[in-house]
Protein backbone atom coordinates (compact mmCIF):
# COMPACT_ATOMS: atom_id res chain seq x y z
CA UNK A 1 0.00 0.00 0.00
CA UNK A 2 2.01 3.20 -1.02
CA UNK A 3 2.04 6.35 1.97
CA UNK A 4 2.28 9.47 1.43
CA UNK A 5 2.89 10.45 5.52
CA UNK A 6 0.15 9.13 6.73
CA UNK A 7 -1.67 9.18 3.91
CA UNK A 8 -2.48 5.78 2.52
CA UNK A 9 -3.36 4.91 -1.28
CA UNK A 10 -4.49 1.29 -2.17
CA UNK A 11 -2.49 0.57 -5.17
CA UNK A 12 -4.26 1.08 -8.73
CA UNK A 13 -4.17 -2.64 -10.08
CA UNK A 14 -6.51 -2.45 -13.12
CA UNK A 15 -10.10 -2.66 -11.58
CA UNK A 16 -10.45 0.12 -9.04
CA UNK A 17 -9.32 3.21 -11.00
CA UNK A 18 -12.25 5.16 -9.80
CA UNK A 19 -11.71 4.57 -6.41
CA UNK A 20 -7.44 5.13 -6.77
CA UNK A 21 -8.02 8.44 -8.86
CA UNK A 22 -10.13 9.74 -5.94
CA UNK A 23 -7.25 8.32 -3.48
CA UNK A 24 -4.15 10.25 -5.29
CA UNK A 25 -5.60 13.17 -6.02
CA UNK A 26 -6.30 13.57 -2.36
CA UNK A 27 -2.88 12.86 -1.36
CA UNK A 28 -1.56 15.11 -3.68
CA UNK A 29 -4.04 17.67 -2.68
CA UNK A 30 -3.18 17.07 0.75
CA UNK A 31 1.06 18.22 -0.13
CA UNK A 32 0.00 20.75 -2.40
CA UNK A 33 0.89 19.06 -5.47
CA UNK A 34 -2.64 18.75 -7.50
CA UNK A 35 -2.02 21.63 -9.34
CA UNK A 36 0.90 20.43 -10.84
CA UNK A 37 -0.39 17.30 -12.22
CA UNK A 38 -3.35 18.90 -13.57
CA UNK A 39 -1.75 21.43 -15.15
CA UNK A 40 -3.03 24.54 -13.64
CA UNK A 41 0.58 25.23 -11.89
CA UNK A 42 3.43 26.23 -14.65
CA UNK A 43 7.31 26.04 -14.27
CA UNK A 44 8.43 29.61 -13.08
CA UNK A 45 9.98 31.64 -15.31
CA UNK A 46 13.28 32.46 -12.37
CA UNK A 47 15.72 30.35 -11.69
CA UNK A 48 15.73 29.74 -7.98
CA UNK A 49 12.29 29.07 -7.85
CA UNK A 50 11.96 26.37 -10.92
CA UNK A 51 14.17 24.21 -9.32
CA UNK A 52 11.90 24.28 -6.02
CA UNK A 53 9.08 23.82 -8.66
CA UNK A 54 11.13 20.60 -10.08
CA UNK A 55 11.78 18.77 -7.10
CA UNK A 56 7.98 19.45 -6.03
CA UNK A 57 7.03 17.96 -9.70
CA UNK A 58 9.64 14.79 -8.43
CA UNK A 59 7.16 14.17 -5.14
CA UNK A 60 4.14 14.39 -7.66
CA UNK A 61 5.73 12.02 -9.84
CA UNK A 62 6.77 9.35 -6.85
CA UNK A 63 3.49 9.59 -5.29
CA UNK A 64 1.87 8.93 -8.44
CA UNK A 65 4.00 6.25 -9.91
CA UNK A 66 4.62 4.30 -6.20
CA UNK A 67 0.89 4.08 -5.96
CA UNK A 68 0.63 1.85 -9.43
CA UNK A 69 0.56 -1.87 -8.97
CA UNK A 70 4.01 -3.40 -10.00
CA UNK A 71 2.05 -5.23 -12.80
CA UNK A 72 0.98 -1.99 -14.49
CA UNK A 73 4.24 -0.25 -14.37
CA UNK A 74 4.64 -1.18 -18.21
CA UNK A 75 2.39 1.24 -18.95
CA UNK A 76 3.98 3.84 -18.15
CA UNK A 77 7.15 3.08 -19.50
CA UNK A 78 10.30 5.47 -17.35
CA UNK A 79 8.18 8.33 -16.05
CA UNK A 80 9.42 11.59 -16.14
CA UNK A 81 6.46 13.86 -16.04
CA UNK A 82 3.48 13.59 -13.43
CA UNK A 83 1.42 14.87 -15.86
CA UNK A 84 1.73 12.96 -18.98
CA UNK A 85 1.70 9.98 -16.33
CA UNK A 86 -1.70 10.91 -14.84
CA UNK A 87 -3.40 11.50 -18.27
CA UNK A 88 -1.66 7.96 -19.49
CA UNK A 89 -3.65 6.24 -17.08
CA UNK A 90 -7.03 8.19 -17.58
CA UNK A 91 -6.79 7.15 -21.18
CA UNK A 92 -6.14 4.16 -20.39
CA UNK A 93 -8.94 3.11 -17.67
CA UNK A 94 -11.25 6.01 -18.01
CA UNK A 95 -12.27 5.73 -21.90
CA UNK A 96 -15.74 7.31 -22.45
CA UNK A 97 -16.30 4.36 -25.03
CA UNK A 98 -19.76 1.97 -25.14
CA UNK A 99 -17.74 -0.69 -24.67
CA UNK A 100 -16.57 -0.44 -21.52
CA UNK A 101 -19.82 0.42 -20.32
CA UNK A 102 -21.13 -2.79 -21.81
CA UNK A 103 -18.78 -4.53 -20.27
CA UNK A 104 -19.16 -2.66 -16.31
CA UNK A 105 -22.92 -3.42 -16.75
CA UNK A 106 -22.39 -7.31 -17.65
CA UNK A 107 -20.17 -7.38 -14.89
CA UNK A 108 -22.73 -5.76 -12.69
CA UNK A 109 -25.71 -8.20 -13.93
CA UNK A 110 -23.60 -11.20 -13.50
CA UNK A 111 -22.19 -10.15 -10.13
CA UNK A 112 -23.44 -12.67 -7.38
CA UNK A 113 -23.01 -12.84 -3.62
CA UNK A 114 -20.36 -15.95 -3.64
CA UNK A 115 -20.44 -18.44 -0.95
CA UNK A 116 -17.73 -17.51 1.69
CA UNK A 117 -17.61 -13.54 0.60
CA UNK A 118 -18.39 -11.41 3.24
CA UNK A 119 -21.59 -9.06 2.83
CA UNK A 120 -19.38 -6.01 3.35
CA UNK A 121 -16.79 -6.87 0.57
CA UNK A 122 -19.60 -7.99 -1.82
CA UNK A 123 -21.21 -4.38 -1.21
CA UNK A 124 -17.50 -3.16 -1.40
CA UNK A 125 -17.20 -4.64 -5.47
CA UNK A 126 -20.73 -3.85 -6.71
CA UNK A 127 -19.89 0.15 -5.27
CA UNK A 128 -16.48 -0.14 -7.60
CA UNK A 129 -18.15 -0.90 -10.11
CA UNK A 130 -21.07 1.73 -9.77
CA UNK A 131 -18.09 4.19 -8.97
CA UNK A 132 -16.32 2.68 -12.52
CA UNK A 133 -19.27 3.54 -14.44
CA UNK A 134 -19.90 7.00 -13.03
CA UNK A 135 -16.25 7.51 -13.95
CA UNK A 136 -16.72 6.73 -17.78
CA UNK A 137 -20.23 8.66 -17.99
CA UNK A 138 -22.47 6.36 -17.06
CA UNK A 139 -23.76 6.51 -13.24
CA UNK A 140 -26.04 4.04 -11.95
CA UNK A 141 -29.48 5.95 -9.84
CA UNK A 142 -29.54 5.54 -6.51
CA UNK A 143 -32.63 3.66 -6.89
CA UNK A 144 -30.88 1.51 -8.92
CA UNK A 145 -27.94 0.74 -7.04
CA UNK A 146 -30.27 -0.53 -3.98
CA UNK A 147 -32.30 -2.42 -6.64
CA UNK A 148 -29.00 -4.55 -8.48
CA UNK A 149 -27.39 -4.55 -5.11
CA UNK A 150 -30.48 -6.69 -3.86
CA UNK A 151 -30.88 -9.01 -7.16
CA UNK A 152 -27.41 -9.72 -6.51
CA UNK A 153 -27.96 -11.63 -2.82
CA UNK A 154 -28.24 -15.56 -2.71
CA UNK A 155 -31.75 -16.94 -1.32
CA UNK A 156 -30.49 -16.91 2.21
CA UNK A 157 -31.24 -13.29 2.14
CA UNK A 158 -34.85 -13.68 0.64
CA UNK A 159 -36.77 -12.97 4.01
CA UNK A 160 -35.09 -9.19 4.06
CA UNK A 161 -35.36 -8.68 0.57
CA UNK A 162 -39.28 -9.31 1.42
CA UNK A 163 -39.13 -7.69 4.09
CA UNK A 164 -37.41 -4.58 2.05
CA UNK A 165 -40.06 -4.69 -0.64
CA UNK A 166 -42.85 -4.07 1.36
CA UNK A 167 -41.68 0.02 1.30
CA UNK A 168 -43.62 2.29 -0.13
CA UNK A 169 -40.28 3.73 -1.43
CA UNK A 170 -36.68 2.18 -2.17
CA UNK A 171 -34.86 2.76 0.74
CA UNK A 172 -31.79 4.22 1.14
CA UNK A 173 -28.20 2.06 0.13
CA UNK A 174 -26.93 3.74 3.68
CA UNK A 175 -30.12 1.61 5.51
CA UNK A 176 -29.81 -1.36 3.33
CA UNK A 177 -26.84 -1.46 3.90
CA UNK A 178 -26.78 -1.51 7.69
CA UNK A 179 -29.63 -3.93 7.52
CA UNK A 180 -27.87 -6.57 5.38
CA UNK A 181 -24.81 -6.12 7.62
CA UNK A 182 -26.73 -7.04 10.66
CA UNK A 183 -28.73 -9.76 8.73
CA UNK A 184 -25.26 -11.35 8.26
CA UNK A 185 -24.18 -10.97 11.80
CA UNK A 186 -27.74 -12.90 12.42
CA UNK A 187 -26.43 -15.46 9.85
CA UNK A 188 -23.63 -16.75 11.24
CA UNK A 189 -25.10 -16.40 14.86
CA UNK A 190 -27.56 -18.66 13.57
CA UNK A 191 -24.81 -21.04 12.06
CA UNK A 192 -22.75 -21.08 15.13
CA UNK A 193 -25.47 -22.55 17.51
CA UNK A 194 -26.69 -24.65 14.87
CA UNK A 195 -22.90 -26.20 14.90
CA UNK A 196 -22.62 -26.43 18.39
CA UNK A 197 -26.34 -28.37 19.05
CA UNK A 198 -24.73 -30.79 16.62
CA UNK A 199 -21.56 -31.29 18.52
CA UNK A 200 -23.62 -31.62 21.90
CA UNK A 201 -26.33 -34.27 19.88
Amino acid sequence: MATCDKTSIIPLNGTNYATWKVQCRMALIKENLWNIVNGTEQPPADAANRAKYAIRQDRALAIIVLSVAPTLLYLIGDPENPVTVWETLANQFQKKTWANKLELRRKLYSLRLKEGITIQKHIKEVTEIFNELSVIGDPVSDEDRVVYLLASLPESYDMIVTALEANDEVPKMEAVTERLLHEERKLKERTATGSRVKRKS
